[in-house]
């Protein structure tokens, strides 16, 4: 979200005027970070089984806050690559597993609404931060944008430090020695059911993004202000957080299969039914908030479909082994652009709706495979 809205201002202003095909190179920033969120989830399993986990959330937050306070002084795409791509991702990695890891062994009653409060964080960042960043971007400039984002970042981040606790089982306990074949158990990658799964992720994954990231720069094509293009954009990550709290809560009465299948279904239909015909404010800003209700369910309950297929005894282990196997969907907003750059045309931005919607419809289908695979009765709660 905070690319998306980064990507539209350096479109439209000098900073790396001269670059070709820039709107292209962009997405590589965000490219990068995604990736290293999911490759480094080992990183973030290593730090936990040797630190208190409230040790590993600061050094996260360090390497966040630098990530963007040294991408303020950006003069090439790719000084961005190194500092919002890779240091920035290192960060977001660490936080990434700690929130997918730690948190479910809190709760066995109710987990599903727990992991829907927890991941709501990122869609309201997602509400904030486009309003907040637009005004810096036009008044300050990207530079000071940056740097405020970094002190922001630190500063909540620290007061998130100060209240985090550790398991109590974990506290004053001295780490034994790490079995490094046990902690990175790659067998789990074997199960049929666990590829499958892993399967759907990716193509959900990759479509999940594309209108987060094209959005903006939808809205300015469409003649729309940027403060309109990030009203839209805070419109459906303030949708997104509701809706992820939602499928938990929904999840733990319905099924948490059950509801990520109805989720897709739905996102995927709003992509090629409403998005594609949206061409005023109104409309898009109704597929922004429909969208952004439905997309993110399949995120928020990770961890709980994950653990079907791993076990408690292996879920550490096969989170990591998810994370790592499904990184390839982080180019999905790179494949939709290269689609667009080739078959855009007289038509622009059609393919992202197209890709996006056949992806989730797909990933549905393939849900369904998974929950059958799972048990015969199709309207059983999973």
């Amino acid at each position: 979200l905070v690319l998306g809205v980064m990507q539209n201002y350096f479109e439209q202003h000098e900073e790396f005027a001269g670059t070709s095909n820039l709107s292209f190179q962009l997405t590589f920033v965000a490219t990068i970070c995604n990736i290293l969120i999911n490759l480094l989830a080992p990183l973030g399993q290593f730090l936990l089984a040797i630190m208190q986990a409230r040790t590993v959330l600061f050094i996260a937050i360090v390497f966040c806050s630098s990530g963007l306070l040294l991408a303020s002084f950006s003069s090439q795409v790719w000084h961005l690559y190194l500092t919002h791509g890779v240091l920035y991702g290192i960060g977001s990695s660490i936080l990434f597993y700690i929130a997918l890891s730690v948190v479910p062994l809190w709760f066995v009653k109710n987990r599903g609404i727990a992991l829907g409060i927890i991941s709501s964080g990122i869609s309201i960042g997602g509400l904030v931060m486009p309003l907040v960043m637009d005004p810096l971007n036009t008044k300050l400039g990207s530079g000071w944008c940056y740097r405020i984002m970094s002190l922001i970042c630190f500063v909540v981040g620290v007061l998130a430090c100060s209240i985090f606790k550790n398991k109590k089982k974990d506290v004053n306990v001295k780490p034994e020695k790490i079995n490094f074949k046990e902690m990175f158990d790659f067998s789990i990658a074997k199960d049929p059911k666990f590829l499958l799964w892993c399967a759907t992720d990716i193509l959900l994954e990759a479509a999940f993004n594309i209108p987060y990231y094209f959005l903006p720069s939808y809205a300015t094509h469409l003649g729309l202000t940027s403060s309109q293009g990030a009203i839209i954009l805070s419109a459906g990550s303030g949708m997104n957080a509701f809706g992820r709290i939602v499928s938990g809560f929904l999840a733990d009465y319905v099924g948490h299969v059950n509801i990520i299948i109805i989720y897709s279904i739905i996102s995927g239909l709003s992509n090629l039914v409403i998005w594609t015909y949206a061409t005023s404010f109104g409309t898009l800003m109704a597929f922004s908030i429909i969208f952004g209700f439905f997309g993110g369910a399949f995120i928020t309950l990770t961890p709980t479909i994950t653990l079907l297929t791993t076990g408690y005894e292996k879920f550490d282990s096969g989170l990591s082994v998810f994370l790592v196997i499904t990184v390839i969907s982080m180019f999905g907003p790179n494949l939709a652009g290269a689609i667009e750059s080739k078959v855009g045309g007289d038509h622009p931005f059609d393919s992202y709706k197209y890709f996006t919607g056949a992806c989730y419809l797909t990933g549905a289908i393939l849900l369904i495979i998974f929950k059958l695979s799972l048990n015969r009765k199709l309207f059983i709660k999973i």
